[in-house]
């Protein structure tokens, strides 16, 4: 017969560990918010306070709230079995957010939960537990309760789940200021909070609208597939909704619109799956290692919605900031990412496209060779073969030599480094109507000589660099005949 002796685990060096798990501040505070929305809450004020060692950040909402039970439960430790079946709209999964998240910020963990019947209070202090190495928690009576921070914010119903000792977050080894640090950290969370959430807090069609607020300034939604140009047919496998965008190329947006769907991590990083779980975004900007992030598909963004029964076949770990989706699914993430993918492709070489294209005449010109590519100034250009042409044989020897010195200083690792990272501050289109006009009126008297009539004049006229690039510009010289008269 087997026998079998009691193993415990230290009280001080297991809740240590606990705070070890990966949670950034921002991944933090989501796991709590997650509680708020299980409650029902329609707001969440989270109120912070930088003071050094006396600093703190609670976090307020008015949902249900728990009765002295349930908050006696949501304090311990693994309070929910991960492999039961929970309501549709539960974002937790193992019992453990509350605890690990809070210890992962902070000393001090106190939770203050309030209905109609009462008010109840526990507080989880690690400096105790590593004392005492015991699993203890405090609970507090209704003078120790009225003392606490913040508790004046709390509604008829609601929880209180107040962070103090904030030693993870107040930086005093570096050189900068620790406030700076501090808010700055902050700031972070304010955008991270407004992706993860987006669809509570625009109000999306069958969630109940939430409305989150940082010292009374609201967070504002980020939605990464606002205004995105093109999107797929929805697709159903299993329980799992997957929808394909392609974000505009940038020419088609303004400036400001094409920097706001970047977002702080850039098109590059942000491409890819978006994987949310009872609408709340876990996962983003990842390819799961089906396909490599590249500049040709970075408009190509997948959303994909998971209902919380598929947390165990996806292996949503406890921060729920990360995920694998299992095997049988593999096959048509990677269909969905070959249809998205090249679609973004073609994007890109549409917008190149015209380089190519018959009658069109260049500037610059794609060589190729020996299975190489450069690029090189197009002497058949109007404007550049009439200067050539108008110089005499050592003069134009070394002009072209000049030429070919500015086609082999193109700065092509510049250009791509600044249409990677910042595309909409890359204007190259910059020339003033005086010179645009200088330039017409040479064409026109060039190409008139060669003998063309004024109609051939005028399609090529449309189909020659610089001019092809600015279409107003374009059919309102040709109405004037090139600004020329014909009897000239």
């Amino acid at each position: 017969m087997m026998t079998y002796e009691l193993t415990l685990p230290n009280p001080k060096n297991l809740i240590h560990a606990l705070r070890d798990i990966g949670y950034s501040l921002e991944t933090a505070l989501a796991d709590i918010i997650d509680n708020s929305i299980a409650a029902q809450a329609s707001e969440v004020h989270i109120y912070i306070s930088f003071q050094m060692q006396d600093s703190y950040i609670a976090i307020v909402d008015n949902g249900t709230g728990m009765n002295e039970k349930e908050l006696c439960n949501a304090m311990s430790l693994g309070s929910f079995d991960p492999l039961l079946e929970r309501e549709h709209k539960d974002l937790g999964r193992f019992g453990l957010g509350l605890k690990t998240a809070s210890f992962s910020q902070s000393r001090k963990l106190t939770v203050v939960s309030k209905q109609d019947d009462g008010t109840s209070a526990r507080c989880w202090d690690l400096d105790h537990v590593s004392k005492t190495k015991k699993w203890e928690v405090a609970v507090y009576d209704t003078d120790q309760i009225r003392q606490i921070l913040k508790l004046e914010t709390l509604g008829k119903s609601g929880t209180l789940v107040l962070w103090e000792k904030l030693d993870r977050l107040i930086d005093t080894g570096s050189k900068r200021n620790p406030e700076d640090i501090f808010w700055e950290k902050i700031d972070v969370a304010r955008e991270h909070l407004g992706l993860v959430f987006h669809r509570y807090l625009s109000g999306e069609a069958g969630l109940k609208k939430l409305s989150i607020f940082i010292n009374g300034d609201s967070v504002v939604p980020f939605d990464p597939f606002e205004g995105a140009g093109k999107h797929f047919p929805e697709e159903i496998i299993e329980k799992i909704k997957i929808q394909a965008y392609l974000l505009p190329h940038q020419s088609k947006i303004t400036a400001e619109q094409y920097k706001k769907l970047a977002g702080k991590d850039g098109y590059m990083k942000s491409q890819g799956f978006y994987v949310y779980r009872n609408s709340r975004l876990m996962i983003h900007g990842t390819w799961f290692r089906l396909a490599k992030q590249t500049e040709a598909t970075k408009l190509a963004r997948v959303k994909i919605d998971l209902p919380n029964t598929e947390d165990f076949l996806w292996s949503i770990d406890v921060k729920k900031s990360r995920a694998t989706p299992p095997e049988a699914i593999r096959a048509e993430l990677k269909r969905t990412i070959d249809k998205i993918t090249s679609s973004s492709t073609r994007v890109y070489r549409n917008r190149g496209a015209r380089i190519s294209k018959k009658n069109y005449v260049p500037i610059w010109v794609e060589q190729h060779q020996h299975n190489e590519k450069s690029y090189r100034i197009n002497y058949e250009n109007p404007l550049i073969n009439s200067l050539l042409d108008s110089l005499d044989t050592e003069t134009e020897k070394r002009v072209k030599g000049i030429l070919s010195i500015v086609e082999s200083t193109l700065p092509l690792d510049s250009i791509f480094a600044d249409l990677t990272t910042e595309p909409e501050n890359v204007k190259q289109d910059c020339v003033t109507e005086e010179k645009l006009k200088n330039y017409a009126k040479q064409y026109w008297e060039i190409m008139l000589k060669m003998g063309n009539d004024t109609a051939t004049v005028a399609e090529k006229f449309r189909q020659t660099e610089p001019f092809s690039k600015f279409t107003d510009f374009c059919e309102s010289f040709i109405k004037t005949k090139g600004g020329i008269d014909e009897n000239n």
